[in-house]
């Protein structure tokens, strides 16, 4: 039996069931507690690209304010950032960020690479059961993004503990627990960023927190901290699901995994492949600032849509048998980094260390599933809780 719920544990390792009956049955889905669902293509695309849709903090957090504290440090980290803004502020905020950002990324792969290699190392024995999640997919961002930022390697754990409590915050599920526990993470982040900034103020270090910080007239110190902790955060989590996902996705379809293997050019068509079939960020969410018309739906102002990315990926009047995985399929317009001025900025990055660490994975001959793997408790970024692999001799 099929549940009905999108967001619910019993769609958690397999949603798709779920979003084609959704997308069959009623596309544009009103959810007994007010927003709508979106599920087909051409109408998340629709959305995506529409600027009567915002994504601003205040309208995509306004249904939480009786509930949650309006000085919430998560909520005034979000409001912050380039994430939650509309433009001209978005723009304001992304322009200098990924300008920094591809300049800090020009040398990216050989270190990516080196930390790929040496984390195979750790893992490589023979017939040693180990965690691909904990002991690949999250480590290699860590250590790259950490170093991108300036963060010395003694904080990773901490950083990243806190990165993970932020994602979980962002849930439309989250529990009052998950947003206390969220809120504490900003705090605590911010605080961190803060110490980061004064102690490196002047250094001659190269990190992505240095150039910017050395720039105060384009991004204020409170948006240079609420945009490189949602950098952060978003990269960690996008590229280590993207990664764990992706691996995932290979070893149960064999014949890909070794046509991918005997032509490696084919990871320029299937890393983006692998991102539609399944990808690490599956929803966002939109708030109408008009009355706007959704597949024949009238949404009125003030009213939020969730839109699921992953089913729009998985739709059959966009993409031809859209459940088989297909390295070589092109064009592949997929919206698993969402699309618009909005598209997932940590994407240029998540794909560059997925491609590593997926080619180093990729070049090993042995590499077998040992168990089934569990999923994450999230929703909105969907990855592996853990992911048990061997080694053959």
């Amino acid at each position: 039996m099929i549940p009905r719920n999108p967001f619910g544990p019993q769609a958690r390792a397999d949603p798709y069931p779920v979003y084609q009956f959704m997308r069959t049955v009623e596309p544009v889905h009103r959810s007994p507690v007010g927003f709508w669902i979106l599920t087909r293509y051409a109408d998340c695309k629709a959305v995506l690209d529409d600027s009567r849709w915002s994504h601003s903090a205040d309208r995509i957090f306004e249904p939480l304010r009786q509930e949650r504290d309006p000085v919430d440090p998560m909520v005034r980290l979000l409001r912050a950032s380039i994430l939650f803004n509309d433009p001209p502020g978005h723009t304001r905020h992304r322009e200098p960020l990924e300008a920094v950002m591809k300049e800090a990324m020009l040398d990216i792969v050989p270190r990516a690479t080196r930390v790929a290699t040496d984390l195979v190392e750790l893992m490589r024995e023979p017939k040693k059961k180990v965690d691909l999640v904990r002991d690949y997919a999250v480590p290699l961002p860590l250590v790259v993004l950490a170093d991108l930022l300036g963060f010395p390697p003694p904080d990773r754990g901490q950083v990243q503990r806190w990165g993970r409590e932020l994602a979980f915050g962002l849930d439309p599920m989250v529990s009052t627990g998950g947003v206390v526990t969220a809120g504490a993470a900003a705090a605590a982040f911010v605080e961190y960023m803060l110490d980061r900034i004064g102690a490196r103020r002047g250094d001659a270090s190269p990190g992505m927190l240095d150039r910017l910080a050395a720039e105060p007239g384009r991004l204020t110190t409170w948006g240079l901290i609420a945009d490189l902790t949602v950098f952060f955060v978003m990269g960690l989590e996008t590229t280590s699901n993207l990664i764990g996902n992706a691996m995932l996705a290979l070893l149960r379809n064999p014949a890909q995994l070794a046509k991918l293997r005997q032509q490696p050019a084919l990871m320029k068509t299937g890393l983006e492949e692998l991102v539609r079939f399944d990808g690490p960020l599956h929803l966002t969410a939109r708030v109408a600032n008009e009355d706007l018309e959704v597949g024949g739906t009238t949404i009125k102002a003030g009213e939020q849509a969730i839109v699921l990315l992953a089913a729009a990926n998985r739709d059959p009047a966009r993409f031809k048998e859209p459940d088989r995985l297909d390295l070589a399929r092109a064009p592949n317009r997929h919206l698993g980094f969402g699309a618009g001025v909005h598209a997932c900025f940590a994407a240029p990055l998540a794909r560059l260390l997925a491609a590593v660490a997926i080619n180093t994975l990729v070049a090993l001959d042995g590499l077998e599933l040992a168990g089934e793997p569990t999923w994450s408790n999230t929703v909105t970024m969907r990855g592996l809780g853990n992911l048990p692999v061997t080694f053959r001799a």
